[in-house]
């Protein structure tokens, strides 16, 4: 091939000087030209650009689309020093992708065998099993497929004649077991339909199959199962799943079925926290009882903090005190059970002794939701001083780095998710001092994200310069305006929902800054008179932080103008919140609130939220109580205010 790779391939090398902003402008134009030439299959226009961006750092990229492009002409000496080039960088590893990709199609394994590395895509392992098969390297390959067996997951389709071919080497025996483990691999992970699936490849499941399809028929089948060990593995996730709709027969049945099935601890722990989930959540008159009965002796810390969290709902402070004591040390020594401890003193005592005082002031000395409390019980102002150990002259020094440059273009030219690789990448090689002046390098550059989680990194955690950024200003304060909304708290909620990653997916499919799931855009779209946002729309900030600060503008009127509960809706959904509130049965401090609902992630999701919201109060020069006086209490009164909203 007599193609740019011969003829124009020069050893660039990762580092690259920053020129003036006039000629980085200029690059940036070429580059995208080149790209574009490239995209439209007008290679030689591209390559005739390439000696203008000798020194752009983003010259290693076009390289990379230039390979991409003619990649069944490359040669294996050019593929060979381009891989030795960039190594393990994000450019070499998509080098060796595309080649890898090239080899597959060929069909030529021994060099398939040859490039891969084990970083690479299930899929892409997949075929490495299969080429390991072809070039006679049976028991290697045996052991690659049955690495890639163990998971609770689907795998890709790439995977099915490589395990075809591993299956057909083992015998009836050994290839039942192994649907088996894979099988309880996916009921531990409550992949329901993935253990159905497997069973169904397994003789004599049909029981089992049937309670995965039908939950309910363990009452009328479970007392025939065999008592084996695939038994108690089905029968513990589908007492789990029953607990979820009825406690009580559940709980019966557990006790009936484990006399039989003989669980094992590790699977009564794991029963006994699921059941007591269910009962906590549902408040029923009858959970104290049952947490006590089965854990007399306080074994299980999961039990205890909720024997705390429940003393605490009935106001019985020296259970709470007593209760605190069973915790492991480690435990004790946190920041909540440490202030429970002192706020159960103060109520038992009618005052604040000199003992309780010192606990408050430590613990109001840090800084986070309890310190807040803890400051607001002392009338002491909050400790909101930021601790900075940036050292400004490693600055300059990163800005050189050729990751951080190649990061940052990247980051200019809208290629978000390259740009955090390149970015990750950078970080591994730096000191701990370089991380911080990273992180402000990029709070300089504006990318709040990068800088957020650079310091967390770096444990930066006192910066708050660093971790608590406040970008898209402009358009936080005209939503927060428009939507009669506190600015510190859409600027909490965004920074807990997604560090201001305008181009964050959560794993449920929530997507930008404001973490908006895609149906709940669709209705605030319309209710907005708005047509139905794109994709593009929710990784768009002004629009993403418009939708999302209008939904919290609707939840914090549906009930009552309470934040506290607005929050919890924002995370777990308007209609778990006011169940919650409508299986009161009377007023609860808020403190005690947050801590007894059931949800342990939005409950902590609550807790991070208003502690930030103090934080950006301080930042924006706003007030800043941790909180107002009206959401102090809450009761059932808040759940009929919500219904009359």
């Amino acid at each position: 091939m007599k193609r740019l790779f011969i003829q124009f391939f020069i050893l660039t090398t990762l580092a690259t000087n920053v020129f003036a902003d006039s000629s980085l402008d200029e690059s940036r134009r070429l580059y995208r030209e080149a790209i574009n030439e490239i995209s439209r299959g007008r290679l030689i226009n591209a390559e005739k650009l390439v000696p203008k961006l000798n020194n752009y750092a983003l010259l290693p990229y076009l390289e990379l689309e230039l390979v991409k492009a003619q990649i069944n002409s490359v040669s294996e000496q050019t593929i060979d020093v381009y891989l030795q080039q960039y190594g393990d960088t994000i450019v070499g590893q998509r080098i060796r992708i595309s080649w890898l990709n090239k080899l597959l199609r060929s069909r030529d394994w021994p060099r398939f065998v040859r490039y891969y590395q084990r970083n690479s895509s299930t899929a892409t392992s997949c075929h490495y099993a299969y080429a390991l098969r072809q070039v006679g390297d049976q028991n290697k390959a045996d052991a690659a497929i049955a690495e890639l067996w163990q998971t609770p997951y689907s795998l890709p389709k790439e995977c099915d004649i490589p395990i075809s071919q591993w299956m057909a080497r083992l015998n009836a025996k050994q290839i039942e077991d192994q649907y088996w483990l894979r099988a309880e691999l996916a009921l531990e992970k409550g992949q329901t339909d993935m253990a159905r699936y497997l069973m169904g490849k397994i003789k004599n499941t049909e029981q089992y199959i049937e309670l995965l399809r039908r939950p309910d028929r363990l009452h009328q089948i479970g007392i025939n199962l065999p008592a084996n060990s695939h038994s108690q593995e089905v029968a513990v996730h589908t007492l789990k799943r029953l607990a979820r709709g009825d406690f009580e027969r559940t709980n019966t049945l557990w006790h009936q079925l484990d006399r039989r099935l003989n669980f094992t601890a590790k699977q009564n722990y794991t029963l006994r926290d699921s059941m007591a989930r269910q009962t906590i959540a549902s408040d029923a008159s009858y959970t104290r009882d049952w947490v006590t009965a089965n854990d007399p002796n306080y074994e299980d810390p999961y039990l205890t903090e909720w024997r705390v969290r429940l003393a605490l709902k009935d106001r019985d402070w020296t259970a709470v005190q007593q209760t605190i004591q069973f915790l492991p040390a480690e435990m004790r020594e946190k920041a909540d059970w440490r202030y429970w401890w002192a706020r159960a003193d103060i109520e038992l005592k009618g005052e604040l002794s000199v003992g309780t005082q010192l606990i408050l002031q430590k613990i109001a000395a840090e800084r986070g939701y309890y310190s807040f409390l803890a400051a607001d019980i002392l009338n002491e102002d909050y400790e909101l001083e930021s601790a900075r150990t940036l050292d400004p002259a490693l600055i300059n020094e990163i800005e050189q780095h050729g990751a951080v440059i190649r990061a940052r273009e990247l980051y200019l030219l809208g290629e978000h998710l390259t740009a955090s690789l390149e970015w990750n990448y950078g970080m591994r090689s730096l000191s701990k001092p370089e991380q911080v002046a990273a992180a402000q390098l990029a709070l300089n550059w504006g990318w709040s994200h990068q800088s957020i989680m650079t310091a967390i990194r770096a444990g930066e955690w006192d910066d708050l310069t660093l971790r608590f950024p406040t970008p898209y200003k402009d358009t936080f304060k005209t939503i927060a305006k428009r939507e009669k909304i506190d600015l510190k708290w859409i600027y909490a909620i965004a920074r807990q929902e997604s560090a201001f990653a305008p181009s964050a997916n959560s794993r449920v499919g929530a997507r930008g800054i404001m973490q908006l799931m895609p149906g709940t855009a669709r209705t605030v779209a319309r209710q907005m008179g708005l047509p139905n946002p794109r994709a593009e729309d929710l990784v768009t900030p002004e629009k993403n932080i418009a939708m999302g600060g209008f939904y919290l503008g609707q939840l914090l009127e549906q009930f009552g103008g309470n934040r506290i509960l607005a929050t919890a809706a924002y995370n777990a959904g308007p209609s778990r919140v006011e169940r919650v509130l409508l299986r009161q049965s009377g007023d609860l401090p808020a403190d005690i609130w947050i801590e007894n609902l059931p949800y342990g992630e939005t409950r902590e999701y609550i807790k991070n939220v208003l502690a930030f919201s103090v934080i950006y109060a301080n930042k924006l020069k706003l007030d800043k109580p941790l909180l107002a006086s009206h959401e102090r209490i809450i009761g059932p009164a808040n759940a009929a205010t919500a219904q009359k909203n």
